[in-house]
């Protein structure tokens, strides 16, 4: 069954989405394809029976209604031509043996989209366990960003049967203040002039393909950390990742390194989207904040100081770089390559929310973690992925030297130095 023709003509592509495109072109190893890997608790379905699940509620998302094309040397999304829901539904079996959900990342990672169906795609895997199996969404980081991506998963498997949004209401977007747009870059800008510091991690040439590692932690226990500390979830995620990467590589903060003291920048998106609306789904609505990660400094309860001083988004700065990219476009496609090229941001941060509530048929989904891009030549992808009472800690890398394999202990290991500090 073909997807319903589009009701509108979409916007024009933002700066994030024309950034994006260009920069996953130049990506190795599937690069531009991002996703969510939910892992169900079942016995593994048919994959005849997903396909129909997929094509009965395809007009929840109206953004696969559209693929991305280039016109001229300029992204654009045009109506996808006899679309078929149908034809992005895939199957991969792995064996039995342990750690089943790294495993299927890997695959994951490894599999490219088929040509006739390459913007989306949806992969049941299953074979290690009678009981359990996983499906995960995919899709072009240039038609849905991460936000988008979890409100399609929301959708799919979610309560109700609620069509998202295509877009963001043009009576809804936020009005231009020139003042605060000008008062904004005036801060950013001389920030960003100054390069990241050099860490071993981003000297490394890239390996041949990306790997995957993760862990689990319980989002309460982020929560009664960050209200000991005066933080939120998001600084204590973000303290714990720089507590990790400081001991990933040790010799990186010595005083007498070259670097010295200086910072490492993390580019970490930041959703756009007016508050009180359902998601918009297709394109990419976010900031892109450049984060100084403290890993030279030793002591754990200063590096969560830092991060509560420095990663903060107010909803006015949202909105002000929302109707700034609008209304700038050419010149917010610069300055966001500007910010987040390798010699001044090092790495991307993310943290997303999963919907709660999610099943298919009577299966419920048990666990969550991301699969984000790995672009701009960055050496490594930190990812939160919360669902439930529970958060994956994923790390995305295309580098072997120090081992990416280390990161999910070292991450453990710093939030529970962090929780000592603060009497937890």
């Amino acid at each position: 069954m073909p997807l319903d023709p589009p009701l509108a003509e979409p916007p024009p592509p933002s700066p994030a989405d024309q950034f994006l495109y260009r920069a996953a072109r130049q990506a190795r190893n599937q690069a531009e394809y991002h996703g969510y890997l939910l892992v169900f608790r079942g016995a593994p379905p048919p994959v005849e029976r997903v396909r129909d699940h997929v094509v009965a509620t395809a007009s929840r998302v109206p953004a696969w209604s559209y693929r991305v094309t280039e016109r001229r040397g300029r992204l654009a999304w045009e109506a996808a031509a006899d679309a078929e829901p149908g034809r992005h539904v895939h199957e991969v079996r792995l064996a039995p043996g342990p750690d089943p959900v790294g495993r299927a990342a890997d695959a994951l990672l490894r599999l490219p989209f088929p040509a006739t169906a390459p913007d989306w795609g949806l992969w049941l895997l299953h074979g290690w366990a009678p009981d359990e199996y996983v499906l995960c969404y995919r899709v072009h980081h240039a038609l849905q960003d991460g936000m988008g991506g979890a409100a399609t998963v929301g959708a799919l498997f979610g309560p109700g049967d609620h069509r998202l949004p295509l877009t963001v209401p043009k009576d809804a977007e936020p009005p231009l203040k020139a003042r605060e747009l000008v008062t904004m870059l005036a801060a950013d800008i001389p920030a960003a002039v100054r390069h990241t510091a050099r860490w071993t991690p981003g000297l490394r040439p890239p390996g041949a393909q990306r790997t995957v590692h993760h862990t689990q932690v319980e989002v309460e226990r982020l929560r009664r950390l960050g209200k000991a500390a005066g933080a939120t979830l998001n600084q204590v995620y973000l303290a714990a990742t720089a507590g990790a990467l400081r001991a990933w590589s040790p010799a990186d903060w010595n005083t007498e390194h070259r670097s010295g003291q200086r910072r490492l920048h993390a580019f970490m998106p930041l959703d756009t989207r007016p508050a009180g609306l359902p998601p918009a789904s297709l394109g990419n609505h976010m900031a892109m904040l450049r984060i100084p990660l403290p890993c030279a400094e030793p002591d754990p309860r200063r590096r969560l100081e830092s991060l509560v001083r420095d990663a903060r988004a107010t909803p006015a700065r949202r909105a002000a770089t929302r109707a700034g990219l609008r209304v700038l476009p050419r010149t917010g496609a610069a300055l966001i390559r500007y910010f987040f090229g390798p010699r001044r941001t090092a790495l991307t941060v993310t943290n997303i929310r999963v919907p709660d509530g999610l099943c298919f048929g009577t299966d419920p989904v048990v666990a969550s973690i991301g699969l984000p891009v790995l672009l701009l030549d960055h050496a490594l992808m930190v990812g939160l992925s919360s669902y439930g009472p529970d958060a994956g800690v994923f790390f995305i890398s295309d580098r072997g030297d120090p081992d990416p394999a280390a990161l999910p202990g070292l991450w453990l290991a710093a939030l529970t130095e962090l929780e000592e500090a603060h009497g937890c």
